[in-house]
């Protein structure tokens, strides 16, 4: 594997914990009103999924994606800490 191609999957995979953290950090003060704007969400996507049935086969499509202040930054610091390695 080349290492250009493993360094975007290494960015990658930190980019994916950003978030994940970000994510935590937003359910964690979500009750804490000072800082409850991080927890507020914007969703996109299709909700509820598009199903359609043709008798031998079903098939559903849906996908959403949740984002919000604290998972934003979670990526930033996230990449930032990347680019210092």
């Amino acid at each position: 594997m080349a290492t250009s191609t493993l360094a975007l999957w290494v960015l990658l995979v930190v980019i994916l914990f950003g978030g994940v953290l970000g994510s935590v950090i937003a359910e964690a003060v979500v009750g804490f009103s000072p800082l409850g704007f991080l927890a507020r969400e914007v969703r996109i996507g299709l909700d509820p999924p598009i199903h359609l049935n043709l008798r031998i086969i079903s098939i559903t499509l849906g996908a959403v994606i949740r984002l919000n202040a604290a998972m934003v930054l979670g990526v930033i610091l996230a990449i930032w800490i990347y680019r210092l390695l």
